[in-house]
């Protein structure tokens, strides 16, 4: 989609550097970061939420998750998705929020 910004970071009409990229996948910094440490998992394909993005890809945002906790050496994080009317930018993402307390409100 021309006006999607994520579809531009992709592209690399916008500069950003990527903390990881897959086939399916970038990874970079959320730029209002919410913790310490707040990656964004979009895949390259604009799926507007997680109603329409395919199984292959969920299960590749997970591993990805998964594997950048470890990689980072978290001890605990959360993803978030944000779907329809409560997402702000209409392309399918996931929040990694990691070095964040149990109790913190969500």
């Amino acid at each position: 989609m021309s006006d999607c910004v994520f579809c531009k970071i992709i592209t690399g009409e916008l500069d950003t550097k990527f903390e990881k990229e897959t086939e399916n996948l970038v990874v970079f910094r959320d730029i209002h970061p919410q913790a310490p440490l707040h990656l964004l998992i979009v895949p390259k394909k604009h799926y507007q939420d997680i109603t329409e993005v395919e199984n292959q890809v969920w299960q590749e945002i997970k591993d990805v998750a998964i594997l950048i906790a470890r990689s980072k050496g978290l001890t605990g994080f959360r993803i978030v998705n944000n779907a329809g009317d409560s997402a702000a930018i209409k392309h399918m993402h996931v929040h990694l929020l990691g070095e964040i307390s149990a109790d913190r409100a969500v």
